[in-house]
């Protein structure tokens, strides 16, 4: 369910799959829905169905599978639900924090199996983190670095919006707090802040800065009195230029008269950045996600380091950031079709996977060409 650039490359996985037998898919635009039926023709011959109605699509389904935001994946959940709760659900979709408490309730109330979030971003940072953190005797520090970029920067800001339409002005940069983990105990970072420089092979010099992290991520028993960090990656420039228009003013949310006009100074600045930051014709993307658990091992001080690294495709047009998020999920419902996560409730994958099933969902990502180094000693 949900037909654009995430989900296209997810029901690609999905109908390209040794497993799949058919897919159905549905989205409120039936004419995406149809477009992406067609170009799904053109690798393989397993039945594709298009459904208008979510809850038809679910008769005689094994499994769902959600690329939408989140007040859609509510409403698909409730639907499943109601139709038939047998039906496992998996989305790459976070929650909003405050809704948070209440959902595992829910869901296992409602008999729903639901896994998520399983993209890249969350998703594949918080099981990385496991991965590496399961390697060490004890864990001090771990450092999440994730980010998807250019190929090649472009001013003014070295950044290119791979996705949103022509009307879609909302660009990444909202000033607010960043929650990252300081002993286990939850602190507060200003975001674009802690601005540092990560050298990554193939790629080069990036920039990484504060941005959050997922607020589930140190409930994992490996991660308790750790010191835990996650950082969007950038190429160099990018948050200084931001925090430079933060202090100008002109990224303020509150209204200010012009002319006899109330404007918001942020959205006129993202409605002149927007179409210098749009992605053109050509342009194609790379996506780095690096997580460093520092520790001990054997009695002495260790440090672990796994990555996952992806460019865009050209034989298929999907991006590196739809590829890993979309191979992901499909990765994700596959373990909820073939009935190896089970049971009520709300499955976080860093907390549900296995060391086996992560594997597996790793092995679904680097058969399609995505790259994947697990854990390895670092200097």
């Amino acid at each position: 369910m949900g037909c654009g650039q995430m989900g296209r490359a997810a029901a690609y996985a999905l109908a390209t799959g040794p497993d799949t037998t058919e897919l159905t898919l549905v989205d409120r635009d039936r004419e995406q829905a149809e477009e992406l039926a067609r170009w799904l023709a053109g690798f393989g011959d397993r039945p594709v169905r298009i459904e208008a109605d979510p809850a038809d699509a679910l008769v005689g389904r094994d499994a769902v599978a959600t690329a939408l935001p989140w007040a859609a994946t509510r409403a698909v959940i409730r639907t499943v639900v109601r139709t038939d709760p047998r039906v496992p659900v998996a989305s790459i979709t976070r929650p909003p924090t405050e809704e948070l408490p209440g959902l595992d309730a829910w869901f296992r109330a409602a008999g729903a199996t639901v896994l998520l979030p399983l993209g890249l971003e969350p998703g594949l940072t918080e099981l990385l983190a496991v991965h590496v953190a399961e390697r060490l005797d004890r864990v001090e520090a771990l450092e999440i670095r994730c980010g998807g970029v250019p190929r090649q920067p472009r001013e003014p800001l070295g950044y290119t919006a791979f996705f949103g339409g022509e009307n879609d002005h909302h660009l990444p940069i909202a000033q607010r707090e960043a929650l990252a983990l300081s002993r286990g105990r939850k602190v507060r970072h200003a975001r674009f802040s802690g601005i540092e420089t990560r050298d990554v092979d193939g790629v080069g010099r990036l920039e990484a800065y504060h941005d959050g992290m997922a607020p589930w991520l140190g409930e994992h028993p490996l991660l308790h009195g750790a010191d835990c960090t996650q950082k969007t990656l950038r190429w160099p420039g990018f948050a200084q230029a931001v925090s430079g228009l933060a202090r100008l003013g002109l990224l303020a949310e509150e209204a200010v008269d012009v002319d006899g006009v109330e404007v918001p100074p942020k959205r006129v600045v993202e409605r002149v950045l927007a179409p210098q930051v749009r992605a053109r014709p050509g342009d194609r993307d790379l996506v780095v996600l690096e997580v460093t658990a520092h520790g001990r091992l054997g009695g002495a001080q260790a440090s672990l380091r796994s990555t996952v690294l992806d460019t865009a495709d050209e034989a298929t047009g999907l991006s590196a950031m739809a590829r890993t998020t979309g191979f992901a999920l499909a990765g994700a419902t596959g373990l909820l079709a073939g009935r190896s996560v089970t049971g009520p409730g709300w499955h976080k994958p860093h907390r549900t996977l296995s060391a086996e099933q992560f594997d597996g969902l790793m092995r679904s990502l680097t058969d399609r060409g995505v790259t994947w180094l697990p854990a390895h000693e670092i200097g």
